[in-house]
């Protein structure tokens, strides 16, 4: 059974119990720690233990749950008390790492209600795994300040989003809850480099003109073709 969840730290000690939609692996760590976190020492000895529930990944399409008996060790030298860490956990949302990954995965093109009935985890834990997602890779996209910025909106659930896009590159820069003017000028404001910015294309819509006046005067507007075809039709 430990080659079927084939995780290096964790292995099954009974057969799994299933049904049409799920299975249960009760499970426990390969082997204890081997020095105390605290001090160094390996002189340890077991002090208790708990069942926790950890999700993983689906197998032939079943949900899968590891029941694991946790225990938790005392160092002889320092007197502190720590459980055991198993590397294939995320400890915060209680899954093992390879599930949250494909959770973060997932959720790029399906929805919260279709991941979570999948993997047997609730949905707002599906929502805080991609929000969570989403801030890293903000911290770690660098955006480029574009020399031709463009300026238009999108509909998504029937209200119109502030989309800011990269014209030279063909890029999204940023997407933002409204287009209403205070929300231009403020996201533009944010651009610590916006005398990079040579020219700003945009519709007719005078609060985009109004706020690229306010906060890039240096910028050449250019109205885009297309709304200066469609009115002149």
């Amino acid at each position: 059974m430990s080659d079927l969840l084939s995780l290096p730290d964790i292995k099954t000690i009974e057969p799994p119990q299933e049904n049409e939609t799920d299975m249960m692996f009760k499970v426990e760590a390969v082997g204890p720690p081997e020095r105390c976190p605290e001090c160094g020492f390996d002189k340890l000895y077991k002090y208790s233990s708990r069942n926790q529930l950890i999700m993983d990944l689906p197998i032939r399409l079943k949900r899968v749950g590891l029941q694991l008996n946790r225990r938790r060790y005392k160092c002889r030298e320092c007197g502190s008390t720590f459980w055991e860490r198993l590397i294939s956990v995320d400890e915060k949302r209680s899954m093992t790492k390879r599930l949250l990954k494909s959770i973060q995965e997932q959720s790029m093109s399906k929805t919260f209600v279709e991941v979570a009935e999948s993997v047997g985890v609730d949905e707002k834990t599906i929502r805080n795994v991609f929000k969570d997602y989403v801030a890293l890779k903000e911290r770690e996209y660098q955006f480029e300040t574009p020399k031709w910025l463009g300026i238009d909106e999108i509909h998504i659930i029937r209200r119109p989003r502030l989309v800011l896009t990269n014209i030279e590159r063909r890029t999204i820069y940023d997407i933002k809850p409204n287009r209403n003017k205070e929300t231009v000028i403020q996201r533009l404001s944010e651009i610590s480099d916006r005398t990079y910015i040579e020219y700003v294309t945009m519709d007719m819509w005078k609060p985009y003109k109004d706020a690229v006046n306010t906060i890039l005067p240096h910028a050449k507007v250019v109205v885009d073709k297309f709304h200066v075809v469609r009115m002149a039709n």
